[in-house]
């Protein structure tokens, strides 16, 4: 009995035709994957909702995970974020209208996302800082800022005012789980009234300033020239109470060259000695 051999053309077809099939099972597979599984970036949790049950109380940590088909996966971050905010405007005590910028560190306790996705629904995180978080941070700045003038916001006062907007921030938003941290404030923007005003009380302080220093060096060169005065005044006193006779005789004595004065005598009397004579006596006139 002689055996039918397939052609190599059929033989061919049929394998070409194998490894589509491979193919495209395995895209489905993957593709149909893609429904079930879900990865969680590193520093998120994931809420899980699904239409049938609703928010599921167990949140998923970072990694692979296998989810229903139709869950929807809503992701917060529980490692730090920053955000800035430009120009927003608030009052000082003072009644003036400076603008400021904002930045701060942001994350949300893993406990509390179920309760935040419960309040803002399946939005991403960057549509609550740009909306709620910004309303909130704005109304923490007007209360906080309140009570700085505006000379405050601007000199040494300035990280007090920061660290009082960033308390007043936290109590509000601290509920929803957000906890915030490295609050800082921008240099202020006033606007033209507000800045002439800031320039004359600038220039005030200066020249105030200015006269202070001159006044305490008036003070140090009259206080200079009393002790200088004192000193002199000590130092003749000392000398006065030193001059005894014995003392005076002494420094004659010192500066005394050792020759006899050629006038010499007592009470009303003169004696000038003459050359190679002996000196005679000669009667002092009046």
């Amino acid at each position: 009995m002689e055996t039918v051999q397939m052609p190599e053309k059929k033989k061919n077809n049929r394998k070409i035709i194998g490894g589509v099939i491979v193919g495209i099972t395995i895209a489905l597979v993957v593709v149909i994957a893609t429904f079930f599984i879900q990865r969680i970036p590193n520093g998120y949790v994931g809420v899980v909702y699904s239409p049938n049950g609703g928010v599921q109380e167990d949140t998923l940590g970072q990694g692979w995970h296998i989810v229903g088909l139709f869950d929807k996966i809503t992701e917060y971050p529980i490692r730090m974020q920053t955000v800035e905010y430009q120009d927003i405007q608030v009052a000082t005590s003072d009644g003036k209208n400076i603008t400021m910028d904002f930045a701060y560190n942001y994350s949300i306790q893993p406990d509390k996302v179920v309760e935040l996705f419960n309040k803002f629904g399946p939005v991403p995180v960057e549509e609550i800082e740009s909306t709620y978080l910004r309303t909130r941070l704005w109304d923490a700045g007007r209360k906080a800022i309140a009570n700085f003038s505006v000379i405050d916001t601007y000199g040494q006062k300035s990280s007090a005012a920061g660290m009082e907007v960033q308390k007043v921030f936290s109590e509000d938003v601290g509920d929803l789980g957000f906890i915030i941290d490295d609050l800082t404030i921008g240099v202020p923007k006033p606007d033209d009234s507000t800045q002439e005003a800031i320039d004359a009380r600038v220039k005030a302080s200066q020249e105030l300033e200015r006269k202070q220093t001159e006044l305490k060096i008036a003070e140090a060169e009259a206080e200079k020239k009393k002790i200088e005065a004192e000193a002199t005044a000590e130092y003749n006193n000392i000398i006065n109470e030193s001059m005894t006779p014995e003392v005076i005789q002494y420094m004659w004595i010192q500066k005394w060259d050792g020759k006899m004065p050629k006038a010499t005598g007592t009470g009303n009397l003169i004696q000038i000695p003459l050359e190679d004579e002996p000196a005679t006596t000669q009667p002092k006139t009046n």
